[in-house]
């Protein structure tokens, strides 16, 4: 059976180069075959539109102020957690009890709400925020020192609400395919391509499928083993919950 491509950690450009590849042995290898022929047909103007779409909604100024915006985001969030969980090792059993009890509205709203859709990141935030400042749990701000860090915290939401919303209105006049929707659209032939090639090995035929499908998944293992280690060079994290998607 065909390996498994790790869609989490490409990019438009890894995915699209990948594609290219397997196009150009598919057409080489089975050039006679109609079902890979019919897969080839809809490749085609899906690279095109990716090839153009490219760094697309990484072109504008406006993009690089939503990601780093994002990342301050996570940073904060990421810190503000950690020492909460380290917390509770401390020997004073006043702060050690504050950290337990604020740990706990961390699990409630998500310890890797850093890692999931930027939107729904905003929302988790938000609920979190709202838990912490619950009149209860004042005391344990004011115990563990992070009232600050709270309210560092709300500032980077917003402030990263306000640089989406800004790029959001700057792209409604442009009718530019973005990378997003160019990414889909080559996932979901990629999911089509897969289910074609390991029924036609099923099924034995054409001749030298098993070949055919061997090389493929080389291609994929090896684009899996960059795009992981480009995810990771670039901030990303081993533990993201999306590997295999």
């Amino acid at each position: 059976m065909l390996n498994k491509i790790y869609y989490s950690y490409f990019t438009l450009a890894a995915l699209t180069a990948l594609v290219q590849k397997i196009v150009n042995l598919l057409s080489a290898k089975l050039p006679e075959d109609q079902m890979v022929t019919s897969l080839l047909a809809r490749f085609q103007p899906q690279l095109e539109k990716a090839l153009r779409a490219i760094g697309s909604t990484t072109k504008t100024p406006l993009t690089e102020i939503v990601q780093a915006a994002d990342l301050r985001r996570d940073n904060t969030f990421r810190s503000l957690r950690d020492t909460i969980q380290a917390g509770m090792r401390r020997q004073n059993e006043a702060y050690r009890t504050a950290c337990e009890t604020l740990w706990l509205e961390f699990e409630k709203n998500g310890l890797l709400l850093y890692a999931i859709p930027r939107d729904r990141q905003t929302a988790a935030t938000e609920s979190l925020l709202a838990d912490l400042r619950k009149p209860e749990n004042a005391a344990h701000l004011a115990t563990t020192h992070i009232t600050d860090w709270v309210t560092e915290l709300d500032n980077d939401n917003q402030a990263y609400v306000a640089a989406a919303t800004q790029r959001s209105a700057a792209r409604s006049a442009d009718d530019t395919l973005q990378d997003a929707e160019a990414f889909k659209n080559l996932k979901t032939s990629l999911e089509l391509m897969e289910n074609i090639l390991n029924t036609m090995q099923a099924m034995q035929t054409p001749r030298g499928i098993d070949e055919v499908v061997a090389e493929v998944s080389q291609y994929i293992a090896e684009a899996n083993t960059a795009a992981k280690q480009s995810h990771n060079n670039n901030g990303g994290d081993d533990d993201n919950p999306d590997e295999t998607e």
